[in-house]
């Protein structure tokens, strides 16, 4: 508790000159007032909640619009506000700087444990004690998810969960079955199917595998046979990525652009590949996240003349396993009224559980009969059904671990993962190098954030 204080007043002294003067103003997206704390006799308690984003999601906007309209709350002036720039520094800075925000989102488990060692997020143990919230009933396997170092620190809200899309026209010129919609590939087939469908040359080439530039394109098959991004680090704290795991997967990724020439090389894909680049046609597979559903299912922003196919992400295990993040909503030390706060989070999971379409909400206790239809309504074409989406997402029997790094200085492991493996994957350094080079700056960085 002492270095995060510490943490606060160090972020503190240098945010005072930035917002002296600046009072509490805040750009207003709910309709309510532009300034915290405003809560006394007769008149409705403030309640400033940031969430950066996500209140552009149809299920957030609903719920926005209901959680406003409940008669609990009939005596809070809801501050809703959207996305803000630099909002991973600005928000925390103010937090610091004692401004009240009340409620913040916390957009993933990286950022969930660098906020939760410095304090910008509070504990919510003794909120779950004092409302009496059964978090086990409420969020069932992603309360875990919640937690950093045993305590609670997040209200879990959004899932993201990672499959393989495929181009069935590309595998259909090769001559290549489709992927198994229920048993997933290992690593393996998935890279001998990327070298089965690659077709052409030049800038007329059909690449069997789309390479994304994420960290998790070089660290996914580690994480998912370890079983998560803690496995990042060792029993006693310091850089596991001497694991042989590591290194088998970004040499696969190498061995993928260079001995196979099935994937773009890292030089072509660092400063020009975004993720929706699969949808135009020129690949086979790809690994992402849910996020491509309502790229295929718009053909109007992203026209096709090719069908596309879903499957369970590859896995050497061959069980259903997938990565991907729980994001959610979190208090803030600086909040009016944290138990208000707390309430207020639990209500829109909820809500946006009820109105959840395009991805799935990690709140167990409401319905989401709505989720995949207008995505399954849409594909039909592509063979795809809503069942079968359901079932590759939104698994209730999946093996599901943390996409990403989780643990001390995770941010600038990260960074120098990032930073090491890239010049492996452009062949400036060989693949012991790297390791060696990861392993001994990230047990600097984990020594230096442990003092």
């Amino acid at each position: 508790m002492k270095k995060k204080v510490v943490a606060l007043m160090t972020i503190a002294t240098m945010a005072a000159s930035l917002f002296a003067g600046c009072g509490e103003q805040t750009q207003n997206v709910g309709g309510g007032t532009e300034t915290g704390n405003q809560a006394a006799s007769g008149e409705k308690e403030t309640m400033n909640i940031h969430l950066n984003g996500i209140d552009e999601d149809y299920k957030m906007q609903k719920a926005i619009e209901e959680i406003q309209t409940m008669s609990e709350y009939q005596n809070v002036e809801f501050n809703f506000v959207g996305r803000e720039a630099d909002f991973n520094t600005t928000v925390p800075t103010q937090i610091a700087a004692g401004n009240q925000i009340d409620i913040i989102v916390v957009a993933n488990p990286m950022l969930q444990q660098q906020y939760a060692d410095n304090g910008t997020i509070i504990p919510l143990d003794d909120l779950i004690a004092e409302t009496g919230v059964d978090f086990e009933e409420e969020f069932g396997k992603y309360a875990e998810s919640a937690k950093n170092d045993g305590q609670t620190y997040m209200v879990p809200h959004n899932i993201t969960s990672w499959a393989l899309y495929y181009n069935k026209d590309v595998f259909d010129a090769a001559g290549v079955p489709y992927p198994d919609d229920t048993v997933p590939m290992t690593w393996e087939e998935y890279r001998e199917t990327a070298k089965k469908i690659t077709q052409g040359e030049g800038a007329n080439k059909i690449y069997g595998a789309f390479y994304l530039p994420w960290s998790s394109s070089t660290y996914g098959e580690a994480i998912e046979n370890l079983g998560g991004g803690e496995k990042f680090y060792t029993e006693d704290g310091l850089s596991n990525i001497e694991d042989p795991e590591f290194a088998k997967n970004i040499e696969l990724v190498h061995d993928m652009m260079f001995e196979d020439e099935s994937m773009k090389k890292q030089a072509d894909t660092l400063s020009t590949v975004e993720a929706t680049e699969f949808m135009n046609g020129n690949y086979g597979m790809t690994c992402q996240g849910g996020w491509v559903l309502p790229w295929a299912a718009d053909k109007e922003g992203n026209p096709r003349d090719w069908k596309i196919g879903i499957a369970p992400l590859p896995c050497d295990s061959k069980e259903h396993t997938t990565w991907g993040i729980v994001n959610g909503l979190a208090v803030t030390p600086t909040s009016a009224d944290p138990k208000l706060a707390f309430e207020i989070c639990m209500d829109l999971t909820r809500l946006c559980a009820k109105y959840a379409r395009s991805s799935e909400e990690a709140n167990r206790t409401v319905e989401q009969n709505d989720l995949y239809v207008g995505f399954g309504d849409s594909l039909v074409d592509d063979g795809i059904t809503t069942d079968q989406i359901k079932y590759v997402l939104a698994n209730p029997d999946e093996i599901r671990v943390t996409e990403k790094i989780m643990g001390p200085a995770n941010v600038e492991y990260e960074k120098v993962y990032m930073e090491e493996v890239e010049k492996y994957l452009v062949e400036a350094q060989d693949l012991e190098t790297t390791i060696k080079n990861i392993k001994e700056r990230a047990d600097e960085a984990i020594k230096k954030a442990s003092n």
